[in-house]
């Protein structure tokens, strides 16, 4: 199982610390490094994991459990329950996979004509 360690990223500088929690424990089901059937750290451990205050990473958690991404046993623990069917997330983030992949196709024909350039000798 993942650490669920804290990511910084640009694009989570402006969300609310639980929603930045929430959204890294969507990335790790997302990417496979938590699967459906995970056990979860408790919430105390997500909170120092995180960085957070217990109450904010307790906000998270049930946040992912009320979108379907997270379900609680009672007195077991909280569980992994995969992608929820109605993943809004997604689409947005195939829409920017689809924006970055076409810039590092281009970036990466430009540094093709960059060597091929430097290999003959010549400059642009």
């Amino acid at each position: 199982m993942s650490q669920l360690g804290y990511a910084w990223d640009v694009e989570r500088i402006g969300m609310a610390s639980y929603e930045r929690v929430a959204e890294t424990v969507r990335e790790e089901i997302r990417n496979g490094s938590l699967r459906p059937g995970d056990k979860l750290p408790g919430n105390r451990q997500v909170a120092e994991l995180h960085n957070v205050s217990l109450g904010t990473a307790q906000r998270a958690l049930r946040a992912l459990q009320d979108e379907g991404w997270l379900a609680t046993t009672p007195a077991v623990g909280v569980f992994v329950n995969g992608i929820p069917n109605d993943d809004e997330d997604l689409q947005p983030d195939l829409a920017k996979m689809a924006g970055e992949l076409v810039s590092l196709r281009t970036a990466v024909t430009e540094l093709t004509n960059r060597v091929t350039n430097l290999e003959q000798g010549t400059t642009q």
